[in-house]
């Protein structure tokens, strides 16, 4: 029998393997590093002080790699992992090496270009090497007899849900396309400048796709929706139907994941509420970004749990494609990362052996992601301050409105959290959204649902070690803390887009409960608390249809009065006439505007500059406030008057005689809109 002391030495000291040598050098290089810091800057001690614990933390994995005996035996579990998977599929290593490389490629290029260039090989190269990347996770291509074999036994065993769910979402589809060109009645001013940079994106070529523009958002998400309108026409309507889709598109997304989750009843019961409630219908009706964060989130998760389950490479890889997609979406996405990773922690700690089991197909996901936005968090490397520009733009920390507060009210940091903290709980079913994003007057559920969401939260809460149900909590509630707590004027409907799946989810999932305690209690047969569930849902989808058409859009609070009076003076000059009022108005204005709107609202307004596209119009400054244009007639000329400085409207007439008034009053009331003097060119009869 062999024993130890009959080994050969070679074995007993074989040499180490490549992560202990790897620990040693990087070990020694953060010291030298710390040392320089503590010896020749010790202004950044601190920096000094931080490079010495990482390499303590080296030299310590290095002793323990020693002492157990596995640099002579093995590396690391992922080295090894590659190692094997190079030697056993290399034509899948190559997609891997390719699809990195193009996506690298792609983000140093759009580095070194000229702003002013057209950035679509790059695109196109990046397309590419995504695509590439996921080929290397597919482990087999079926044939095409076992494609139709699959798709028919598909279909044959899900006939029913399958009709069911093309029915909801063509549902789901109609209340959020129907008149997009008037419902919401206004343009918002942030939709109309999201028209302007989309437009702007594809002005000849094709702009840097991996870079930021307005307000820091990154440029991908204008160019999706310029792409869009290339497809829908460049009208209000055409700027807001990737939206409808992508909402659409989530309801399909959070059916998927309540089904793999928690079954096909709460499926459907999460479904109709997404679907018909009416905060996700406004938010599904908006030309920008944040309807994207709940597609995002649906199925990034819903493809992570798919993963776990049949433990395949492809689901984890997609995935990671998706949480990198996000980057280039609404700031909410980004917390896409931080869910999974939550998530991940927390299983990891109710069974020790998760980890374990699936760190392989973790490391994918987050390798795909990364090499994802890559392109774009290259771009954030030339550019740190434009990162956090977003969060730091509405943080109660960084924007200094905690510290403000304090002084103004006498309160404490503690009382104002707890009231945040209020204001963003109680969002659902007592606080309205206090700001023009939406301002419903209601809270964001209707009466039945908010009922439900809470009994579905208190089930959840009280169930809370299932994995399905710490899932959802964590996102809901990290959502809630960043994205309503920490942020400025909570409940800011536009910034918990994120959160409306969860909500529904909760929905669904009190529903469920309700009735599974009504068949407890009161004995009867499951059709009819099916039935009840039903006429449930049948009365909040009612609610919440006729108070979003029939309630809320007629008052056109959306955008607040500017984006009325410049939604309504937009469609007066792009169906304009010479004649006297009320005419044909066969087309754009051809003469100059002259607008009496500053400082109260500008000519470059958004929802001017993409609905009155091809007016030509001139800011008039208050008298005083600096140079007045002069009129040029020859062309014709109209003056424009906001409310506030109706007081130049008699100097003009006289200046400028023989021209017409007409005055312009809210639909939803009788608040002057604006004032319009129409002069005719000279030399008109």
């Amino acid at each position: 029998m062999e024993t130890k002391r009959d080994r050969p030495s070679s074995e007993k000291r074989a040499p180490a393997g490549l992560t202990s040598a790897a620990l040693l050098v990087l070990g020694i290089l953060l010291a030298l590093l710390g040392q320089f810091f503590f010896s020749y800057r010790p202004t950044f001690w601190r920096d000094g002080l931080f490079l010495w614990c990482l390499a303590i933390v080296a030299f310590g994995l290095l002793l323990r790699q020693v002492s157990l005996g596995r640099g002579a035996r093995r590396d690391w579990w992922w080295v090894s992992w590659v190692r094997t998977w190079a030697y056993e599929r290399p034509a899948q290593l190559l997609a891997l090496i390719g699809g990195i490389t193009f996506s690298l490629m792609a983000g140093w290029g759009a580095r070194q270009r000229n702003p002013s260039a057209d950035f679509g090989g790059l695109l196109w190269m990046w397309l590419f090497g995504v695509a590439w990347l996921l080929l290397a996770f597919v482990s087999s291509f079926p044939s095409s007899e076992e494609i139709r074999a699959r798709c028919s036994n598909f279909f044959r065993t899900h006939r029913r849900e399958l009709v069911g769910l093309t029915a909801l979402l063509l549902l789901a589809l109609l209340v959020r396309v129907g008149d997009l060109e008037h419902i919401p009645a206004n343009l918002g001013g942030d939709e109309g400048t999201w028209g302007m940079e989309a437009l702007a994106m594809l002005d000849g070529r094709i702009a840097n796709p991996f870079a930021s523009r307005w307000f820091a958002f990154p440029s991908m998400s204008f160019l999706a929706w310029g792409v869009s309108m290339r497809i829908f026409g460049e009208t209000v309507a055409g700027l807001r139907t990737l939206s409808a889709l992508l909402g659409t598109a989530a309801v399909l997304t959070t059916f998927m994941l309540a089904r793999e989750l928690w079954g096909s009843r709460v499926a459907w019961f999460s479904a109709i509420a997404l679907a018909l409630g009416h905060y996700h219908i406004h938010f599904s009706r908006l030309a920008v970004n944040n309807i994207a964060d709940s597609l995002f989130v649906t199925l990034a998760l819903y493809l992570l749990v798919r993963g776990l389950r049949a433990r395949q490479t492809i689901y984890f890889a997609l995935a990671g494609a998706v949480t990198g997609l996000g980057w280039y979406g609404y700031f909410g996405a980004r917390l896409l990362g931080v869910i999974i990773a939550g998530y991940v922690a927390w299983r990891s700690v109710l069974d020790f052996r998760f980890l374990a089991r699936h760190k392989h197909f973790l490391l994918i996901w987050a390798g795909v992601a990364l090499v994802v936005a890559a392109p774009l968090l290259l771009y954030y490397v030339d550019h740190p301050s434009t990162f956090s520009e977003g969060f730091n733009r509405v943080s109660i920390f960084a924007s200094g409105w905690l510290a403000r507060t304090q002084e103004i009210t006498g309160h404490s940091a503690v009382r104002l959290l707890w009231q945040q903290f209020w204001k963003s709980i109680s969002a659902f079913n007592y606080t309205p959204d206090p700001t023009f994003w939406y301002r419903p007057g209601i809270p964001l559920l209707d009466f039945v649902s908010a009922i439900l969401f809470v009994f579905g939260l208190v089930w959840v809460v009280g169930h809370h070690h299932w994995p399905s149900n710490g899932l959802l909590l964590w996102w809901f509630g990290l959502a809630l803390i960043l994205g309503w707590v920490m942020t400025e004027n909570p409940p800011s409907s536009q910034r918990m887009v994120i959160a409306a799946p969860a909500v529904a989810l909760f929905v669904g999932l009190g529903l469920s409960g309700l009735m599974d305690l009504g068949k407890r209690f009161i004995h009867s047969s499951a059709v009819l608390w099916q039935r009840v569930a039903m006429l449930l849902l049948l009365l909040v989808a009612g609610i919440n249809l006729c108070y979003y058409f029939f309630v809320y859009t007629p008052t056109r609070v959306y955008g607040n009065p500017t984006a009325e009076m410049a939604t309504e003076l937009a469609r007066d000059l792009m169906r304009w006439d010479a004649g006297p009022y009320p005419g044909p108005y066969p087309g754009p204005y051809p003469g100059v505007v002259y607008f009496h709107g500053p400082p109260f609202i500008h000519w470059d307004f958004g929802t001017l500059r993409f609905m009155a596209r091809g007016v030509e119009g001139v800011n008039v400054p208050p008298l005083h406030d600096g140079e007045v244009p002069t009129p040029n007639l020859t062309r014709g000329a109209i003056f424009v008057f906001h409310p506030q400085r109706m007081g130049e409207l008699e100097d003009v007439q006289t200046q400028y005689a023989g021209g017409r008034v007409r005055r312009v009053y809210a639909t939803a009331g009788d608040q002057l809109l604006y004032v319009v003097y129409e002069r005719e060119p000279l030399g008109s009869p």
